[in-house]
């Protein structure tokens, strides 16, 4: 697999709107964050995305937010997170994504019309080839990183074994459901070689996550 960071540009396209134009929240108020997490096609021209956003005000509501131009449904998941499924009739990127055979893993705006996007793909050459049609469909973005996803992210079948019954069990509940030293009387081996082998599963299962989650964060135009 492949992964790629771009800054797009939404500016030249002025007869689309990015789905995050739709939400009750305007972008950079304080205390809010907002990121698209994925995005479908309903049909042509029209997308379909989920956007997590946190709001520390804790004034936003959820319900439907309907709109001339779209469509917005918000759902509360804690006091201060939302969820929100949002249909954009006027967004042909969608498209071109889901005909790409590459997936949007997030999408996160910088400004009203810079997004940073992570795009993830089969290979190099399929991710080359969506970027190609979307500049010749008119879109502008800057590279920001290009990178081969790490074949060391794959958890070997025993890291696997071991890390889904420490799952499984409550191993990591908070509180604990069950200790070290009683996974390792059911898994059949040494304190230190269960550690080692849950640890080094987890170290795999966070470098993949900040690769496609957390290092957006950390982005500044």
């Amino acid at each position: 697999m492949h992964c790629c960071k771009i800054l797009l540009d939404r500016s030249q396209n002025i007869e689309e709107h990015p789905c995050h134009s739709f939400l009750p929240v305007e972008l950079g108020t304080e205390g809010t964050s907002i990121r698209i997490l994925t995005c479908s096609m309903k049909d042509s021209n029209t997308g379909y995305s989920m956007i997590d956003i946190k709001d520390d005000r804790g004034v936003l509501e959820e319900g439907h937010y309907p709109s001339n131009g779209g469509d917005c449904n918000i759902t509360r998941l804690s006091s201060n997170h939302y969820m929100a499924m949002v249909t954009n009739p006027r967004c042909f990127l969608s498209k071109i994504i889901n005909e790409s055979g590459c997936f949007l893993v997030s999408a996160e705006p910088q400004t009203d019309t810079l997004i940073l996007w992570t795009l993830i793909g089969p290979n190099s050459t399929t991710l080359h080839n969506l970027l190609s049609r979307m500049r010749e469909s008119g879109y502008s973005y800057q590279m920001v990183s290009s990178s081969s996803v790490s074949m060391s992210s794959t958890l070997t079948p025993r890291q696997e074994e071991c890390f889904n019954m420490a799952m499984d069990l409550g191993y990591y509940d908070v509180p604990k459901r069950i200790s070290l030293e009683e996974l390792c009387k059911l898994s059949g081996c040494s304190k230190s070689t269960l550690n080692v082998t849950l640890r080094s599963a987890e170290k795999k299962i966070f470098d993949f996550y900040r690769m496609f989650c957390v290092s957006n964060r950390f982005y500044k135009v």
